[in-house]
């Protein structure tokens, strides 16, 4: 069953659905279409094709990429919109991704009723399709390719790479390479910067220590999100026995997974021996960050089809930080690791 058919279906409240693209982007207008134009509009009627409104610069490109058939060319889309619809419907929008200033446009312009329609959504995406699935695959085998070939680098040059800088931006220059984008902006934190969660690569000299590196691929619209944890130097002792109690909270917590487990146990699993402060996990897909969530607080549960990441970690302040962190596919037999890239140790000279 097709995307438009799946949200159709659960429109029995709804008349149409609308969908707005301004300089804010609807997600789910990209998961409709498979495009992701600015000033664009999608009309989804409860028992008939959708029309997908554009501008007359975008007309050839939507016809070209778009999913959607019936691709418009609008000169006042909200007047034309309503000569569509008339007055008195009830439509759902993405509330979330509608500013009050367009709301006070289609309350002007259309007479209708408004009501929320994300849970509609986030319902049916949180469940991929195959084609979906082979997507997010797809981008977690290229992450995996770009880590290889940058262990390679490191072992072979190591004093090209100065800065956690260095790092990034061969980051970026591999997924390039592979005619791809990162799904994010990459994470590189050396020493006592690792102990910054969402910290962000500066000029900083790579120091002896730990170095967080937490980057994704984004592959026709599907994302990866991977962190392996490097070293720079000899490890001792102490380092070891922390870094594999990570490890040990990731393949704890995976080895755990199957259908029909609350998201917030697996959760509570990871953190056996460590605590940190995120939830184990998320859902991946046209985004970094959608459902399923995986922390303490959900209230989702683990089904077939859904693709999140299971990202234990252990941070010490001005000290270090680890983070372990991979893809899953949710499968019937149980979850399978998308992201394969080796989870041992990797020691590099200082």
């Amino acid at each position: 069953m097709d995307k438009i058919k799946k949200i159709q279906q659960k429109m029995s409240n709804l008349d149409y659905i609308f969908l707005i693209n301004t300089n804010i982007k609807d997600p789910n207008m990209l998961y409709c279409t498979s495009i992701n134009l600015e000033y664009s509009f999608l009309v989804i009627p409860k028992n008939k094709s959708p029309l997908f409104f554009v501008s007359p610069l975008e007309y050839q490109r939507a016809k070209r990429d778009c999913k959607i058939k019936q691709v418009k060319i609008y000169k006042n889309p909200l007047k034309e919109i309503h000569e569509i619809i008339g007055d008195n419907k009830t439509i759902g929008i993405n509330s979330e991704y509608v500013s009050i200033s367009t709301y006070k446009k289609l309350r002007k312009h259309l007479k209708c009723n408004f009501k929320p329609v994300e849970k509609i959504f986030s319902d049916i995406r949180v469940k991929k399709t195959k084609e979906e699935i082979r997507h997010i695959k797809k981008a977690a085998s290229i992450t995996d390719k770009i880590f290889k070939k940058l262990c390679k680098k490191l072992k072979e040059n190591r004093t090209k790479f100065k800065t956690e800088k260095d790092l990034s931006n061969y980051i970026e220059l591999l997924a390039k390479q592979y005619n791809t984008e990162l799904s994010f902006e990459t994470i590189v934190a050396s020493g006592k910067n690792a102990a910054l969660p969402h910290y962000f690569p500066k000029k900083t000299k790579i120091c002896k220590g730990f170095c967080v590196i937490d980057f994704g691929i984004k592959y026709k619209n599907y994302v990866s999100d991977m962190t392996r944890t490097i070293f720079f130097g000899v490890p001792a002792k102490k380092d070891i026995i922390n870094y594999e109690k990570v490890k040990s909270s990731n393949a704890n917590a995976i080895k755990k997974l199957n259908v029909g487990i609350k998201c917030r146990n697996i959760d509570k699993i990871s953190r056996k021996y460590i605590d940190y402060p995120h939830g184990v996990g998320h859902g991946i897909g046209i985004e970094v960050h959608e459902n399923p969530k995986l922390n303490i607080k959900s209230k989702d549960i683990i089904q077939e089809n859904m693709c999140f990441t299971i990202e234990p970690g252990l941070y010490v302040p001005n000290k270090f930080g680890i983070r372990i962190e991979d893809d899953i596919c949710m499968t019937k037999k149980g979850p399978e690791v998308l992201t394969k890239s080796s989870k041992n140790l990797i020691c590099f000279h200082l």
